[in-house]
C-alpha cells in the first residue's frame, strides 16, 4: 500500500502522529538519508513515539517505514499522477483528454485496490450473502452505481431494493432486522441525514457495510465492515465527481463478484431459469 494511504487509512492517530505524518510525507526521499534519532528531532518527537506511530500504519518499524517511502517516491517517478480534480484544461483536444482521463481511472483504481482490505471484503460478502434482503441506500450521483449493483442482486435470486425517495429509505429500513443486511455507500460521510439513518438500521441491529473514504469511516465508526475507496478526490474544488464514481462503481463490482463467487452454483441456477423471461427478442430475418 503507498505510504500516503497507510497514513490515510490509519484509526486513531493522535495529534502527534498526525504530525509525524506531515513530517514523513513532507520529507519524502530525504528520510533515506537519516536516523530514527534525526527523525524523532525534527518531528519533536521522542523515538517510541516514532515506532508507536510505524506500529500504527501497519510497518514493523523506521527501517520499513523508510523503504515503504522509497517504494512510493519511486513509483511517482514512474507513473507521474495525473490531476484527479482537474485532469483536463481549456481548449484541450481530444487527443490530449484521452490518456489524462485513462490516467484518471488507472489512478483510481490502484489507490482503490490499495485501500481495500482483504477480509473486510471476505466479511462483508458474508454479511450479504445470508441476508433475507439487501436495502441499498445512498443518494445523488452514487443512485446510478447503487442500482446497478441492485439489479445485479436481483438477477441472481437476491432480495435487493434501492430507493431514491427519502420517505421509502426510512420505511424500508424500518422493516429490516438482523436477519438482514445493509449497503450504505458515502464517499465522504458528510451525506445529509446520514447519521439518523446509520442510527435507525443500527438500533434496528441491521448489519451494515460501509462504502466511503478512509475520512468517512473515522466520521462513522462502530459499523460491521467498511469498503474503502480511493479517497484524491476534493469535495468540492472538481469538475466532477469522476474519481469518486469510478471507485464507488469498482468496489460495488469486486463485492457482486464475491458474492456470485461465494455460492457460484446457486447464482448460476437462478440466471439459467431466468433467460426464457430476460432474454433479447431474436431478431427477424
Amino acid at each position: 500500500m503507498d505510504i500516503r494511504r497507510r497514513i490515510d487509512s490509519a484509526r486513531n492517530l493522535t495529534p502527534t502522529e498526525s504530525q509525524m505524518a506531515q513530517v514523513v510525507l513532507g520529507m519524502g526521499d530525504r528520510l533515506q538519508s537519516i536516523s530514527i534519532k534525526e527523525f524523532a528531532r525534527a518531528a519533536n518527537v521522542s523515538i517510541a513515539s516514532v515506532h508507536r506511530f510505524c506500529k500504527k500504519i501497519g510497518l514493523e518499524g523506521f527501517k520499513e517505514l523508510k523503504i515503504e517511502v522509497a517504494r512510493s517516491v519511486a513509483q511517482g517517478d514512474r507513473n507521474p499522477e495525473v490531476d484527479i480534480n482537474f485532469p483536463f484544461g481549456p481548449k484541450e483536444p481530444a487527443a490530449r483528454i484521452v490518456p489524462q482521463m485513462r490516467s484518471v481511472y488507472e489512478a483510481t483504481v490502484r489507490d482503490t485496490c490499495e485501500a481495500l482490505d482483504i477480509e473486510m471484503l471476505e466479511h462483508a460478502t458474508r454479511l450479504l450473502g445470508r441476508a433475507r434482503h439487501i436495502g441499498i441506500y445512498t443518494q445523488s450521483h452514487n443512485l446510478h452505481p447503487a442500482q446497478m449493483f441492485c439489479d445485479r442482486l436481483l438477477s441472481v435470486g437476491r432480495d435487493a431494493f434501492c430507493h431514491q425517495d427519502v420517505e421509502r429509505q426510512y420505511r424500508s429500513a424500518l422493516a429490516l432486522d438482523e436477519q438482514d443486511a445493509a449497503v450504505f455507500i458515502s464517499y465522504s460521510g458528510l451525506a445529509p441525514d446520514i447519521n439518523r439513518k446509520l442510527a435507525l438500521l443500527t438500533e434496528r441491529h441491521v448489519p451494515i457495510v460501509y462504502i466511503g473514504t478512509a475520512a468517512a469511516r473515522r466520521r462513522h465508526p462502530g459499523l460491521d465492515a467498511y469498503l474503502l475507496v480511493s479517497d484524491r478526490e476534493h469535495l468540492q474544488e472538481r469538475i466532477t465527481q469522476f474519481a469518486s464514481h469510478i471507485s464507488v462503481q469498482f468496489v460495488l463490482d469486486i463485492l457482486f463478484s464475491c458474492v456470485f463467487a461465494a455460492d457460484y452454483d446457486a447464482c448460476s441456477a437462478f440466471v439459467k431459469r431466468a433467460l426464457p423471461y430476460t432474454h433479447l427478442p431474436v431478431p427477424a430475418e
